[in-house]
């Protein structure tokens, strides 16, 4: 399998049109260049470069190699660089924060506000929760950020801690059997709705847990693989959906629903934000945490 000196070798080559003056750049002696381009050479099955008047000339396969190899040595080559700085107000920075649906509905209209006009060039994507995966995503990079409430610490990962928060119940208006308040027997009595968070330790998962354990496997009436879905069906429906204040405060916004306290004794949620170690080094990422804590920390009981 080639490696990353095999790479710069073939790009240098493409690019310069001589082994000799590739050997030069890359600080090689040029059999050793040589021997690089005959590895690559076997690998690829592929002659790769052929020596003409002009110099050495590509291959098919050496122009389609090369224009990925150029892509792949420029990502390296940021990735690698020693940040030194980072200026929001010049950055075009993707940046990759990891939550649940509901999380960004949350989330990311303030931060956005935010940065409107300190980095308007700055970009988002959000991405799903990873579950085990999150450590290994952190660490390399594909994720900068991930905001979200789990039971334990993760192995290897930073956090701060931004806010905790409570749980309210959605029910419909005209609920025939829940009027203005909704007493634990009520609860116990009625079905409910859970939304299915893949990871285990998420901490929305307890919701679930103590449902079960108050009133029953059987009090479960539906299970969705979305948050976002549960208001529309509580609202055509006589099932109760728990969920945490400000997820449910915004849900309730949607016609035919009514917000009731949460009878059923649970611990708030604590959401984090988590990062790697390896991200420490990086100013755009620390820049990005800042944001975050100065638009969502606040002091938890």
């Amino acid at each position: 399998m080639p490696e990353l000196h095999h790479f710069r070798a073939l790009e240098a080559i493409h690019r310069l049109g001589s082994l000799t003056a590739a050997a030069l750049e890359l600080g090689m002696a040029q059999p050793a260049l040589s021997k690089t381009l005959g590895q690559l050479r076997r690998y690829y099955g592929d002659e790769l470069f052929i020596r003409s008047k002009q110099g050495m000339r590509p291959t098919p396969l050496a122009r389609r190699l090369a224009a990925d190899v150029q892509q792949l040595l420029g990502l390296v080559e940021d990735r690698l660089r020693a940040p030194s700085s980072f200026d929001p107000a010049r950055s075009s920075r993707t940046f990759r924060i990891s939550c649940t649906e509901v999380g960004a509905i949350h989330f990311m209209p303030r931060l956005l506000a935010a940065v409107r006009e300190t980095a308007p060039g700055v970009r988002w994507e959000v991405v799903p929760l990873a579950g085990e995966a999150m450590g290994s995503l952190l660490a390399s990079g594909e994720v900068d950020l991930v905001l979200a409430a789990y039971q334990d610490q993760r192995p290897g990962l930073c956090s701060q801690a931004l806010y905790s928060v409570g749980h309210c119940c959605l029910v419909r208006e005209g609920h025939p059997r829940i009027g203005a308040a909704l007493s634990l027997a009520q609860f116990r009595a009625e079905k409910h709705i859970v939304a299915a968070i893949g990871d285990a330790q998420h901490a929305y998962r307890r919701v679930e847990q103590a449902i079960v354990q108050s009133a029953g496997e059987g009090a479960i009436g539906l299970r969705v693989h979305s948050l976002l879905t549960a208001p529309f069906i509580v609202a055509q429906s006589d099932h109760v959906f728990t969920a945490t204040e400000q997820i449910a405060q915004q849900m309730a916004q949607l016609p035919g629903l009514r917000l009731l306290p949460c009878p059923l004794p649970l611990p708030p949620i604590v959401v984090h934000q988590y990062w790697h170690s390896r991200q420490d080094p990086d100013p755009a990422v620390a820049w990005l945490r800042t944001l975050v804590a100065r638009h969502f920390a606040r002091p938890i009981p």
